[in-house]
């Protein structure tokens, strides 16, 4: 059995609460591997193929396709994870750090697979870019394996009633910052089937998880031989529902301005009254200075002077 990285790089690709931690880091990624297989075609074949883990981690699910016959290849943001998995799974795992950018080091049409489980639910500004370079690495008719949020992970974040029509690509807790996760992407399926199919044919569309009601949903698609420019993804239909997804989006960012504004505001009286008391605090530290200063220079404090040195003396020597 390979090792298991450290807690906090298991904890890093989702928060587990159950006190056997590597356990339940095993299972989750024993099950991806599943879920993934049940979607690639009845005549998949790991041996011989060429994979890439877009977003390994440390290898949470790679950790499970050691055993199958393929060259795999990981790519992290994360340098921890990746210095962790370069020291203790490569070899046989080939694994690169990426950065925000879309931009890998491989050569185009490398891969047979590429899998992203819970991935683009986090990329915002990017995601075309990386669309498009994941399809750039991909051989020709090359799968991509993508999760991404839906329904059953809507009413976990309050927001209200899913409708799939006014959804599109939402973008929620915009300003969250990714040591806290980052911000959060939901999509509706027919909003995929317009922008990810302009690239990709779609093979298989989970809209929810079979086999967890909380879960993730997920597509897999093949590489259309097209090489699409990130403008041509972004570009909107005449599909009336990319309007009203815009309008319900648009209102949430505002909504979560409101909020942060308040939570702003908040902070900044806090911060006002601590300066008012501490430049009271340096109002009343100023006159006992003044006082001091005065009884330093009294005709009493210079006649007590030498006792003070003689009382001195005497405690230095009974320490002593």
């Amino acid at each position: 059995m390979p090792p298991f990285p450290p807690p906090e790089l298991m904890q890093r690709v989702g928060r587990i609460d159950d006190p056997d931690l590597e356990g339940t880091y095993d299972r989750i990624g024993r099950s991806c591997r599943e879920r993934l297989e049940r979607l690639l075609p009845q005549d998949w074949s790991w041996n011989g193929k060429t994979v890439l883990d877009f977003g390994c981690g440390a290898g949470r699910t790679l950790r499970h396709l050691l055993d199958s016959g393929a060259e795999l290849h990981g790519c992290e943001i994360d340098g921890p994870s990746v210095a962790w998995l370069v020291e203790h799974l490569s070899p046989p795992l080939h694994v690169v750090q990426s950065t925000e950018a879309p931009d890998l080091p491989h050569a185009d049409g490398t891969f047979d697979l590429v899998y992203a489980f819970s991935v683009f639910t986090h990329l915002t500004d990017h995601w075309a870019g990386w669309l498009l370079e994941l399809h750039r690495v991909l051989k020709p008719d090359g799968l991509l394996f993508a999760t991404f949020l839906s329904e059953a992970i809507w009413r976990q974040f309050d927001q209200g009633p899913w409708d799939e029509d006014s959804v599109g690509m939402n973008v929620i807790k915009t300003w969250n910052p990714w040591d806290s996760g980052g911000p959060v992407v939901f999509h509706s399926e027919w909003w995929i089937r317009e922008h990810w199919g302009r690239a990709f044919e779609i093979v298989a569309l989970e809209p929810r998880d079979p086999d967890n009601a909380e879960g993730h949903a997920a597509t897999l698609l093949r590489r259309r031989p097209e090489r699409l420019r990130p403008a041509e993804l972004e570009r909107p239909s005449a599909d009336p529902r990319e309007l009203e997804a815009i309008r319900t989006n648009v209102k949430q960012l505002h909504r979560e301005a409101s909020e942060l504004f308040a939570q702003l505001s908040q902070a900044t009286s806090g911060y006002e009254n601590l300066a008012s008391e501490l430049a009271s605090t340096e109002v009343e530290l100023q006159g006992l200075r003044l006082e001091l200063a005065e009884i330093a220079q009294s005709r009493s404090w210079r006649l007590t002077k030498p006792l003070r040195a003689a009382t001195a003396v005497v405690r230095n020597r009974r320490r002593g």
